[in-house]
């Protein structure tokens, strides 16, 4: 057998349809300036901040795949794709640990993302 295809069988892997996707990556962004004094020289700086927005965290044990199975509580290292079913698309914001994920919408507008989730074990 193949190497590659050997490799690729020997790992879990999930199909999540048709997930909404209501979180957002920030409200306001806030173009700010920030001076230091460093050895009696003064710096400035510019730097963009994100206040607000909705945080949706996703845990791998509240989704199901397209059988009807529920994913397990941890993934070990787990790489997601995000596969888009609208307009509007998302993206992984986080992976937090084996446990879950934050994602958000990648428009700025306020309709939620309709996406497909394709979750490989990597590790």
């Amino acid at each position: 057998m193949n190497s590659t295809l050997a490799y690729l069988r020997g790992r879990r892997a999930w199909m999540v349809e048709n997930l909404s996707v209501w979180g957002a990556d920030d409200e306001l962004e806030l173009f700010t300036a920030i001076t230091e004094t460093v050895n009696g020289s003064r710096r400035v700086g510019f730097k963009r901040v994100g206040l607000g927005g909705w945080r949706q965290e996703i845990l791998f044990s509240d989704l199901t795949d397209r059988r009807g199975n529920n994913l397990p509580e941890e993934i070990s290292q787990p790489a997601i794709v995000v596969l888009p079913r609208s307009v509007q698309g998302a993206h992984i914001k986080t992976v937090q640990g084996n446990s879950g994920f934050v994602i958000a919408r990648s428009d700025d507008q306020k309709a939620t993302a309709n996406v497909d989730l394709l979750i490989f074990e990597t590790g």
